[in-house]
């Protein structure tokens, strides 16, 4: 019986290696490769946000846009409060990664359903529109 288990585990084992040489044979290293600009294939046609997402002070959003009701009048006006100093930014979906990095922060922090504010809250051609006496060129 010991040895019945022992050779159950080797072909487990054996199979799992198997497996894991499969898959990784599919996946491109492209993808982890630098052009000559020194960005990854994947960053090539958007320029870097200058805006540091990270490091900001989410809880204008968090403590008013809240579960379960995720309330839209509250949890727009708090976004548009939060976001409109950077309108500029990330309303410039051409050209960086701003509002994909912001929108990502913001469902990190507020643990927020997935695509939740930018459903609820996209108006405008340019997805935010903010009074322009508050926006920056950060």
């Amino acid at each position: 019986m010991d040895l019945y288990r022992q050779l159950l585990i080797f072909r487990m084992v054996l199979f799992m290696g198997f497996v894991g040489l499969a898959v990784s044979g599919i996946i491109s290293d492209d993808i982890f490769k630098a052009d000559r600009s020194g960005r990854n294939l994947a960053e090539q046609d958007k320029l870097v946000c200058d805006v540091d997402f990270k490091h900001q002070n989410y809880t204008i959003i968090t403590s008013k846009c809240v579960a379960p009701t995720y309330d839209a009048g509250n949890c727009c006006s708090a976004f548009k409060e939060f976001a409109c100093p950077f309108v500029n930014q990330i309303n410039d979906v051409n050209n960086n990664d701003c509002a994909t990095i912001m929108l990502g922060y913001i469902q990190l922090y507020g643990k927020y359903p997935a695509g939740m504010l930018y459903s609820k809250c996209k108006e405008g051609k340019l997805n935010l529109e903010c009074d322009s006496g508050k926006s920056t060129s950060n």
